[in-house]
């Protein structure tokens, strides 16, 4: 009994022996298992970070190569300049668009002629330095990671160009079009041959650009696109002459004239102002409409122009003064207007009656003040007015129309109504005598006179127009009176 215990006993304690060992090669093993895990933990560890750092000295050195160069994926109005030095894009692109600017034209068609406006002339010019600068930036103060990838992925971007000019040429070039188009309308002119008959030149248009609204088309069509052709069509305006031959052409037949005789009143001198003032009026043309001003026809007397002085009436007396005599020319082509029925604008009457017209049938003119005679062309049709000197001193007027116009003739009456007496003054002369008394200017009466037009066609008075009431001044003789004593 007590031996098998022992043995009992020998066995627990084997049993716990070998159950100690077999623990004890256990937790070796078990150790040596967690030194193996934590080497192969570490070599992966160590071999992701040596892959990383490898790969970021790679992106690092990558990036870095990029960094005296624009990056990829960047383009310049559709030029790739991606993977360029700023000096080789500013080539490029000067290539492509500055210098290919120069070349460029805009061409305006005017009438049947084309005109080339070259860029270069306006100074054309892109910000290609501006732009090349801002390509070489994008993407240079990113982080290194951000920069990898634009650079990978070629996600660059598009830049425009920015197109100046100077548009101080626009108007010059516009300025050299309007020389050669714009044209003044030439009229149709009218002349008399020896025969009588007329002569009508051809009338022409004009024609005038519209420069504002052709400087705003080109302005409009000025850009930056080196391959575009721009064709603008300028606007031109047809200006009509004034005076066309179809309207020349209305005269036919002499409508009026009138004479008067220089001879028995003049000195050589009022007659040459009578001729000067003549030429100046012969063969003024009067549109349907157009009003005659003798003062501006015939402009102002000078000693240039040839006048000389002559008598004229001023206030009550006659003096001297340059010009005299062309009242004479003033009063004759008013009688002539009367006989073709147009009306006057503006007529004045002399202060005195004058020797080369009756009463009321003149008017004075004066170039220094208001004084002026006027009419208005009231027909349909053009009045052509010859004037007229001959040798023997004879003044004419004779006034051509549309033989439309003769269907009536005229009379003009004047009517004198009412006399101004004059008076007389004496005088004291202390070298007469007394009781001798010498006539020095005799009395003259004054007038007052109304004058009308009687119209009559085919022969027959239908119209009595009044016309005007004038007023003659008198002249108050002088007698001197001898106050001397025998």
């Amino acid at each position: 009994m007590d031996q098998q215990e022992e043995q009992k006993e020998e066995q627990q304690v084997d049993q716990q022996e070998e159950h100690k060992e077999e623990q004890q090669v256990e937790n070796t093993e078990k150790k040596d298992r967690n030194k193996k895990g934590i080497i192969i933990i570490s070599i992966v560890v160590l071999a992701i970070i040596f892959s990383l750092s490898a790969y970021l000295t790679y992106m690092y050195k990558y990036t870095l190569s990029w960094d005296n160069y624009i990056y990829s994926g960047v383009k310049v109005e559709s030029v790739d300049i991606s993977g360029k030095t700023k000096e080789e894009a500013i080539e490029l692109l000067k290539e492509n668009y500055g210098d290919a600017i120069l070349n460029k034209k805009l061409s305006v068609k005017a009438l049947e002629n084309i005109y080339d406006m070259d860029y270069g002339k306006l100074e054309s010019k892109y910000n290609i330095e501006d732009v090349v600068d801002e390509s070489f930036d994008y993407g240079k103060s990113s982080k290194m990671l951000e920069k990898y990838r634009m650079l990978k992925t070629h996600s660059g971007k598009e830049i425009n160009l920015d197109f100046t000019y100077d548009p101080t040429y626009i108007d010059e070039f516009i300025e050299t079009i309007a020389t050669e188009v714009n044209v003044a309308p030439i009229n149709a002119k009218l002349s008399m041959a020896s025969s009588g008959k007329f002569n009508v030149s051809e009338d022409k248009p004009g024609y005038e650009i519209d420069k504002e609204k052709l400087k705003t088309d080109i302005i409009s069509n000025i850009n930056g696109k080196v391959d575009e052709k721009v064709e603008i069509e300028a606007k031109v305006d047809e200006i009509k002459p004034n005076v066309v031959a179809s309207e020349l052409s209305k005269i036919n037949s002499k409508i009026a004239s009138f004479s008067t005789r220089y001879s028995h009143n003049s000195t050589n001198d009022r007659a040459i102002n009578v001729e000067i003032a003549t030429n100046a009026i012969n063969g003024k043309l009067l549109m349907p409409g157009d009003t005659f001003s003798y003062n501006d026809v015939v402009g102002k007397r000078t000693a240039a122009k040839g006048y000389r002085n002559a008598p004229v009436i001023v206030g009550n007396k006659v003096e001297d003064d340059l010009g005299g005599g062309i009242c004479q020319v003033s009063s004759t082509l008013y009688q002539a207007v009367l006989r073709t029925g147009l009306k006057s604008v503006e007529r004045y009457n002399h202060s005195l009656g004058t020797s080369y017209v009756p009463l009321g049938l003149d008017a004075t003119v004066d170039f220094g003040s208001s004084l002026d005679y006027k009419f208005r062309n009231t027909f349909n049709s053009p009045i052509y007015i010859e004037g007229v000197t001959s040798k023997d001193r004879v003044l004419s007027f004779n006034i051509y129309g549309n033989s439309a116009s003769t269907g009536r003739t005229y009379e003009i009456v004047s009517e004198a109504y009412e006399t101004i007496n004059a008076g007389v003054k004496n005088v004291e002369d202390p070298n007469l005598l007394e009781g001798q008394t010498v006539v020095e200017k005799n009395p003259i009466n004054g007038t007052k006179v109304k004058v009308y037009r009687k119209v009559y066609e085919n022969g027959t008075l239908i119209d009595t127009e009044f016309l005007s009431n004038d007023t003659y001044r008198s002249i108050d003789g002088i007698v001197r009176v001898g106050t001397k004593k025998p």
